[in-house]
C-alpha cells in the first residue's frame, strides 16, 4: 500500500528501553512502581494497549485514567480505541475514540477500518452507532468510516459480486456501496471495461475469495485543492477517499476509476492506465484520473504533467504543478 500524505499522526509517548512482562494487569502494576514520570506516561499507555488487545476494558480505563490530562492521555484513548478496534470490539473501540481528543479522528478510523468482515449490522445501523458512540462531526465522520467498511466487507475479497446489492444502495449508503462493488469487480473481471459491463448487464461476477488479510490495495492520500474540498466525498480505504459523481452513472465510472488504482500492478507504465480520462469532459472523473495519474511511474508522465498545468481548469493546473514539484509517481512526500 502508498500512502502519500500522512499528516498530523499522534506523537509517540516515551518509552521504556524493555517494557514490563506478563498479563495486562501484571505490567500496569509494573508501570505503578516506575520511579520517573515520564517513563511511567509511556509505560501506561502501552499497558492500556495491550489491554485492549485482550479486550481487557477494566485495565485500559485504570492505565489510561493514571496518564496526566492532554496529549498522553489522549493518545493513551488513541491507542486502547486503535488495538480493540483491531481485536473486533468495535463498540468499544468508538468509545475510547471519544475520548482520544485531538486524536480522535485517526482513532476511529483504525478503529472503524477494523471492524470484522463477520458483523451482521447493516451500515445503517452501525451508522447509528457511530453517532451514538461520538459527538457532532466526529460521529459523523465515524458513520462514514463505518459505513465504507461495512460495505467494502460485503463486496472485497469475497469472490461474489453482485452488482444487485450496490444497485438497491440508496442515500448515503450508495456511493460506499459502488466502491466496494467496483474493487471487487475490477478485481474480478480483470479491468475497468470488463467490469463496467458487468455492471451494465447486471452480471454477476465471481471468482477465488482472500483470506481477511489480504484484503488490501494501493492507495494515496492527497489534500484537496481550492475547489475539491466542496465536492462530495466517501470513504475508499482506511484514511483515503474518493469525489462523489454527480449522477449514479458517473459515480461508478469514478468508483471504478479509483478499484483501478486499487488493484493495480506495480510497474514502469503503471500510470499509462488512467490517461484515458484525463482529458473527460466530467470533471471529478478527470480530477479522479489525475491524482491516480500522478501517483504511479509511466512513460512521458513529466510532459503531460507540464501540459496540464497550464490546463484551464485551476484544479488540474495544480494537481499537475504539484505532481511535478514533488515527483509525486516516485512515492515523494509532501
Amino acid at each position: 500500500m502508498l500512502a502519500a500524505l500522512a499528516c498530523g499522526a499522534p506523537p509517540s509517548a516515551p518509552r521504556l528501553s524493555a517494557l514490563p512482562t506478563g498479563t495486562p494487569v501484571e505490567v500496569l502494576t509494573a508501570c505503578e512502581r516506575e520511579p520517573y514520570a515520564e517513563l511511567a506516561v509511556g509505560c501506561r499507555v502501552e499497558a492500556a494497549a495491550q489491554a485492549a488487545a485482550a479486550g481487557d476494558l477494566a485495565t485500559v480505563a485504570a492505565a489510561c485514567a493514571g496518564v496526566p490530562r492532554g496529549k498522553w492521555q489522549d493518545e493513551c484513548h488513541f491507542r486502547a480505541g486503535e488495538q480493540l478496534g483491531r481485536a473486533g470490539h468495535t463498540d468499544d473501540a468508538l468509545s475510547q475514540c471519544s475520548a482520544a481528543g485531538r486524536f480522535g479522528r485517526f482513532c476511529l478510523t483504525h478503529a472503524g477500518w477494523g471492524l470484522p468482515p463477520d458483523d451482521t449490522r447493516t451500515p445503517a445501523q452501525l451508522a447509528d452507532l457511530a453517532r451514538s458512540r461520538l459527538p457532532g462531526a466526529l460521529g459523523d465522520d465515524a458513520a462514514d468510516v463505518l459505513r465504507a467498511r461495512a460495505w467494502f466487507n460485503r463486496y472485497v475479497g469475497t469472490g461474489q459480486c453482485d452488482p444487485a446489492l450496490a444497485k438497491h444502495a440508496e442515500g448515503a449508503d450508495g456511493p460506499p456501496a459502488r466502491t466496494a462493488w467496483a474493487i471487487e469487480a475490477v478485481r474480478l473481471a480483470g479491468g475497468f471495461d470488463a467490469a463496467s459491463d458487468a455492471w451494465a448487464h447486471d452480471a454477476v461476477l465471481s471468482g477465488p475469495a482472500l483470506p481477511p488479510g489480504d484484503r488490501v490495495g494501493l492507495y494515496a492520500v492527497f489534500p484537496d485543492f481550492p475547489g475539491e474540498a466542496e465536492l462530495p466525498h466517501v470513504r475508499t480505504f482506511a484514511d483515503a477517499s474518493r469525489f462523489v459523481g454527480e449522477t449514479d452513472e458517473e459515480d461508478v465510472v469514478i468508483a471504478l476509476v479509483e478499484s483501478v488504482y486499487f488493484n493495480l500492478e506495480p510497474g514502469p507504465e503503471a500510470g499509462a492506465v488512467f490517461t484515458r480520462w484525463l482529458d473527460d469532459p466530467r470533471p471529478r472523473v478527470r480530477y479522479t484520473a489525475l491524482r491516480r495519474y500522478r501517483s504511479v511511474p509511466s512513460t512521458s508522465i513529466e510532459a503531460r504533467l507540464d501540459a496540464l498545468g497550464h490546463d484551464p481548469d485551476p484544479i488540474v493546473a495544480e494537481h499537475a504543478l504539484d505532481g511535478l514539484k514533488y515527483k509525486t509517481w516516485l512515492g515523494k512526500q509532501h
